[in-house]
C-alpha cells in the first residue's frame, strides 16, 4: 500500500495513527518533530504522504511545510495536518502553503483519517 511518513511529538498519538494505519497494509514511518522528518525525507523521499501536527518542539509543523515546500521533491507528497489547533485562521495559513491537502482535528475519528489517507494515494 502506502509508504506514510508520521510527523507528530506524542507517543501517545503517533501509537494510534500507527495502530488505524497499519493494519491496512501501510507502512509507517516516525518522525517526532518537523527537523525529524526532514531529516527522514533527505534519507528517503519515497513517502506517498505526510501527516503532520502543527505545535511540536524544535521546529513546528508550520515551519516544517513551509520547508517542505521549498523542495521540489518533498513539495510533491500530498500532506495531511493533523492537529488541536482551532485557530480557522491557522488552517488558511497552512493550505496557502499548497502543501496541505487535508486538515484533521484530534481526537482523530480513524473513518476519516483513512478517508483522506485513501484518497491522496489514488491521485
Amino acid at each position: 500500500m502506502a509508504r506514510i511518513l508520521i510527523v507528530e511529538d506524542s507517543l501517545s498519538v503517533r501509537v494510534s495513527l500507527r495502530n488505524i494505519l497499519e493494519p491496512l497494509g501501510h507502512e509507517i514511518v516516525d518522525a517526532v518533530s518537523g527537523q525529524d522528518a526532514l531529516d527522514k525525507l533527505a534519507e528517503s523521499h519515497s513517502y506517498d504522504v505526510i501527516i503532520t501536527d502543527i505545535n511540536m518542539p524544535d521546529m513546528d509543523g508550520m515551519t516544517f511545510i513551509k520547508r517542505q515546500k521549498e523542495n521540489e521533491i518533498y513539495s510533491q507528497i500530498p500532506t495531511i495536518m493533523c492537529t488541536t489547533e482551532p485557530d480557522p485562521k491557522v488552517a488558511i495559513e497552512a493550505k496557502k502553503v499548497g502543501v496541505i491537502k487535508a486538515w484533521i482535528t484530534k481526537p482523530v475519528r480513524p473513518e476519516v483519517l483513512i478517508t483522506f489517507v485513501n484518497r491522496l494515494i489514488k491521485k
